[in-house]
């Protein structure tokens, strides 16, 4: 009968607990799309309200990117030889080159939020496979200056390379993913909020603009037309009180007059 080592309990608990978060990633991945809303047109963070729907909606995102991003990188980890010294390198570096990829399939523009995660992609590919070359130069051959300096990196315990040990690789780029996601999942709400072309207006004086349906609430806000602008005075009107007009118009895009 096999034992079950410490490594193998405490790998078993990790992704335990992954599959337990991730129905909490998906509500704050739905939280942070609406967020993104809030910024563009500045109503009451309060009245944002998050239902299953949006929730299942937003985990079936998530995982999504996840698939798409570990079917290749698994694919990556078959062909590496599993016991050259820069596997374990190479690896997380395709993962994280991957999930790059993955934010540019979903974000579908380079703009400067694209630009800064490839620079800081840039960077890390840059510390983890040049740095060697600066500070072992006294070492014959790239493999052993990689080593080296790994191992003088071992050496040093830091709290990000703790939690990496405790998480393992495929957990680890799943948070790094993660946390790729909400920065995503905010810029993508605001930039719908931002190009939005198509809204529902409320006939009356003044005429008002529907920005947001949560549940039985609409968030209203005045507008006019020849600005295109939104005035910033919010209006929550409730669907159970009586029949409401929404007339669907091409008025946008609309920016919040400040």
């Amino acid at each position: 009968m096999e034992r079950t080592t410490l490594t193998d309990r405490r790998a078993w608990l990790t992704d335990s607990v992954l599959l337990a978060v991730i129905p909490a990633m998906a509500y704050v991945l739905a939280f942070a799309f609406e967020y993104g809303y809030y910024f563009a047109y500045g109503f009451p963070q309060e009245l944002i309200s998050i239902d299953l729907n949006r929730v299942f909606v937003a985990g079936v995102i998530f995982l999504g990117g996840v698939l798409l991003l570990l079917v290749p990188a698994t694919a990556v980890l078959a062909l590496l030889p599993s016991e050259h010294p820069l596997t374990p390198a190479i690896a997380q570096a395709a993962t994280f080159v991957l999930a790059y990829l993955v934010f540019l399939v979903y974000y579908w523009r380079f703009d400067m939020v694209a630009w800064f995660l490839g620079l800081l992609l840039l960077w890390h590919l840059g510390y983890k496979f040049g740095l060697p070359l600066l500070t072992q130069r006294g070492v014959h051959g790239y493999i052993q200056k990689f080593r080296r300096h790994a191992q003088r990196q071992q050496e040093r315990t830091t709290v990000f390379r703790m939690a990496l040990r405790m998480l393992g690789p495929t957990q680890g780029a799943i948070v790094v993913y993660f946390f790729v996601a909400l920065v995503l999942a905010v810029s993508f709400g605001w930039s719908l909020a931002r190009e939005q072309v198509y809204y529902f207006v409320v006939p009356g004086q003044p005429e008002r603009v529907v920005l947001r349906i949560y549940g039985d609430s609409i968030i209203l806000a005045p507008f006019d037309r020849h600005t295109r602008q939104i005035l910033p005075e919010y209006t929550v009107l409730r669907r159970t009180i009586g029949a409401i007009t929404l007339r669907e118009e091409r008025i946008g895009p609309l920016t919040v007059a400040r």
